[in-house]
């Protein structure tokens, strides 16, 4: 009687590839590794708000990284102080 696990994991490899797959063609952007030390009152409440917004927490820290970028690029493209201008 031949056995059938051979097929069986053959079936789970392809359908993890094809996930795999999936997700890497469903990526925006690549990305890299980043080691955080933050303090727990912080991790809570990103934690709390990936769970809020039904996201993985790595996700919510991209997202966080990525949006603090824009502001410093904004801030740099835009001075903090106003500006007078003069007319003679």
């Amino acid at each position: 009687m031949p056995s059938h696990y051979a097929e069986e994991e053959e079936a789970i490899r392809i359908e993890q590839e094809e996930h795999r797959k999936k997700v890497m063609k469903n990526s925006e952007e690549p990305e890299a590794a980043v080691t955080l030390e933050l303090p727990d009152s912080i991790v809570l409440k990103l934690a709390l708000q990936a769970h809020e917004r039904d996201i993985t927490l790595n996700k919510l820290c991209g997202i966080v990284l990525k949006n603090s970028l824009k502001d410093l690029n904004y801030k740099f493209e835009h001075e903090s102080k106003p500006q007078v201008l003069k007319e003679y």
